[in-house]
């Protein structure tokens, strides 16, 4: 018994053709013509890539945040940041602190009173870990801050002179930190950094 295949075309015309002149591609011939990926392959990377973030997460974390000379360094750029953009929101001047002796840096209005007038609980005062100290202070306008408690003053519109905050730590490495004048950028140099 001979199978007939019935073909219609977009004319409307009807075709009987016999099965057996048909060419139809089998199933592992449609999967072989495209490219895939099988679900095995994907797993498989899927793994590699977790082991490979498993040895090299908790390394980039302990790099990034128990350096305690890095970590005072971004602390330090925040608070100078969030100062400046304080002054400008709120219209106010603001003087940044800095006690080279006892490692501490803190932010008041300039208007208010000294630190020593001011009540426990509106000290904001950033303390550096014991490894940490500050090496000195420069500005542009003034130079190398000589005295052990130099201030800086951000105005109402966020501008500072050009600083330059070198800090150091008991390996003695050192990082330097300089602070545009107008715009909030910070350019951190890992040595001694000075300026001409």
């Amino acid at each position: 018994m001979r199978l007939w295949h019935i073909d219609v075309s977009w004319s409307g015309t009807i075709m009987f053709i016999p099965s057996d002149s048909i060419h139809l591609p089998s199933l592992r011939q449609l999967r072989t013509d495209e490219s895939a990926f099988t679900l095995f392959e994907l797993l498989v990377v899927c793994a590699l890539i977790s082991v490979m973030l498993a040895v090299t997460v908790p390394t980039l974390r302990n790099t990034l945040l128990t350096d305690p000379l890095k970590s005072s360094s971004r602390q330090i750029v925040g608070m100078i940041k969030g100062t400046r953009e304080l002054a400008i929101r709120e219209q106010q001047a603001y003087l940044i602190h800095f006690d080279l002796a006892n490692r501490s840096i803190w932010v008041e209005q300039e208007a208010e009173k000294g630190l020593d007038e001011l009540e426990e609980e509106d000290k904001k005062i950033l303390q550096l870990p014991g490894s940490v100290r500050f090496l000195d202070v420069w500005t542009s306008g003034e130079g190398k801050l000589e005295s052990s408690r130099p201030a800086l003053l951000i105005s109402r519109q966020g501008y500072m002179d050009q600083t330059m905050i070198h800090l150091g730590d008991d390996d003695d490495e050192v990082l330097s930190l300089l602070f545009s004048p107008f715009l909030g950028n910070v350019q951190v140099f890992d040595s001694y950094a000075e300026l001409d």
